[in-house]
């Protein structure tokens, strides 16, 4: 049997790492294909702009995982699938699957604002090195303003380094502005994450601006939809992820086109197809999966249960969401070396820090 499997984030790097430990080569034979050559660790891409982690300890050898699993890794972008051959299409090659794996992933949105595709992100570990370049470029001895476009995860956490990086380089004159066009920091949580956080910043000096959506972007001007005008000396886009653009040509099943599937995780209408992390719109008895780390492995897991029993010809797992839209968890870093965790609406500020840095080394060492 042939399992193929598109995308090597987290969720397909899980799928691997899971049923090679119920199949042996002999049973399945594995190919991963990605055209990026390394894992990202996306959770930690804001600490490469305070430098307190560099690209190489947060990026991990697909190559070298693949070998480790005996799988083969092509480090080449698809082009296309033939759902009907059961074929993956890479360049001039086609590679025939058994059983498909869709773990492709998301990608940074920018809603159609002017000019919001220009500004600097941390979506890629690629784009934040560019951003942290951009920072160092910067002349801390005039006075300098940073804009913040999105206070989601990726924002706050974006700032906490900021916040980092200038205390460092002793930058007084620094400014920074957080703008969140809902009306609280950290819209998905509870008010008393989003209270603490907000609070935490406004305390370091951060300027917040929430209920104000962004219009347009020209360089470091940015308009917003009231009217107000702010002139910046950079801009940190942060806000939104949409489905990877390759997910999309597949033409399955599709919500604002994350691929739709059944409870246990195969893409709509297609038995021998899963579709896991941020790629898929996982909906359980009215309960929508979040795109996150931990839906991503825990997808990836139940995914390789139930290619295996579908191979030994036994019942499949019907899937357990465990993150999810109505009740996320998560470590936020604030900057500091300080964090807080949030689990079932509560808020622990604790050792977040030091739980949240535990969990990334471990999971990197993976990829020794």
């Amino acid at each position: 049997m042939k399992l193929v499997v598109i995308g090597c984030g987290f969720a397909g790097v899980e799928v691997v790492g899971a049923i090679r430990k119920l199949l042996s080569k002999d049973e399945l034979e594995i190919t991963m294909i990605d055209p990026r050559t390394r894992l990202e660790y996306q959770a930690s891409h804001p600490e490469i702009l305070s430098g307190k982690v560099t690209p190489e300890e947060i990026s991990g050898d697909l190559a070298k995982f693949a070998a480790k699993h005996d799988a083969t890794f092509v480090n080449k972008a698809v082009e296309s699938v033939d759902f009907d051959k059961k074929v993956v299409k890479v360049g001039e090659e086609e590679i025939p699957y058994d059983y498909l794996v869709i773990a492709t992933g998301g990608q940074c949105t920018f809603f159609g604002v002017p000019g919001a595709d220009k500004s600097y992100t941390v979506n890629t570990l690629a784009d934040a090195v560019r951003t942290r370049k951009a920072l160092e470029k910067l002349d801390l001895n005039k006075e300098v303003k940073i804009a913040v476009i999105g206070a989601g995860l990726t924002g706050v956490e974006v700032v906490g380094e900021l916040n980092d990086y200038f205390k460092e380089k002793n930058a007084k004159n620094a400014k920074i502005y957080l703008i969140e066009a809902m009306d609280k920091v950290l819209p998905p949580f509870k008010d008393n994450v989003s209270n603490y956080v907000r609070k935490f910043f406004e305390d370091r000096g951060v300027e917040i601006m929430t209920s104000k959506g962004v219009k347009s972007i020209d360089g470091g001007h940015i308009v917003l939809a009231d009217g107000t005008e702010l002139d910046t000396d950079m801009v940190i886009w942060t806000c939104g992820i949409q489905c990877s653009s390759l997910a999309t040509t597949f033409g399955l099943e599709n919500v604002r086109g994350w691929i739709v599937t059944d409870e246990y995780l195969r893409a709509k209408g297609k038995d021998d197809v899963f579709v896991i992390g941020d790629a898929a719109s996982v909906e359980i008895d009215g309960v929508l999966c979040g795109k996150n780390v931990e839906e991503a492995e825990k997808q990836g897991q139940t995914a390789a249960v139930n290619i295996a029993n579908l191979i030994k010809g036994k019942p499949l797992k019907k899937y357990k969401p465990v993150n999810t839209v109505s009740d996320p968890r998560a470590f936020i870093s604030l900057g500091e070396n300080k964090a807080v965790m949030v689990f079932k609406g509560m808020m622990f500020k604790f050792m977040a820090y030091r739980l949240k840095k535990f969990i990334e080394h471990h999971y990197m060492k993976r990829f020794d």
